[in-house]
């Protein structure tokens, strides 16, 4: 599979993990993500159970105000675990998207604005989109 996209799949999975932190939609996202980061193991579920356990106490211990600064802070490093994740495992890609996408549904509007949906389709199309970091371009041979 494409790398970029398992890495964008993690990206987006952890930004929608991160954001229902303090929502009604958080018991669902814990449930799953720490189905998925336990693949099946029940010490491997647990331990992913604790760590989102740990993700939701620092973010619900902040002021209100602070929070979305916090969820700034801890997001890098879901990020990191999720395209870890579905680069080690190709296969669980499409899990994680069908997640998020359930997530997402139940975030309240103020949190869906953390993520991005960019769209390109037509020949030689790009869109690009950063969230708390850069874009880099690397590009290929010109195509026949």
């Amino acid at each position: 599979m494409d790398l970029a996209w398992l890495a964008q799949v993690g990206m987006t999975g952890a930004a929608a993990l991160v954001q229902a932190v303090a929502t009604d939609g958080w018991q669902l996202a814990r449930d799953g993500f720490a189905r998925l980061l336990g693949r099946g193991d029940p010490g491997r579920e647990g331990l992913a159970g604790q760590r989102l356990d740990a993700l939701a106490a620092e973010v619900e211990q902040a002021p209100a105000d602070q929070r979305d600064e916090v969820r700034r802070r801890l997001l890098p490093a879901w990020q990191t675990r999720l395209t870890d994740l579905v680069e080690e495992d190709p296969a669980l890609a499409e899990a994680l998207v069908a997640l998020r996408d359930e997530v997402l549904e139940r975030l309240p509007a103020a949190q869906q604005q953390w993520v991005q949906h960019i769209t390109a389709s037509a020949p030689g199309a790009t869109a690009q989109g950063v969230m708390f970091g850069n874009i880099i371009n690397h590009p290929g041979p010109p195509t026949a």
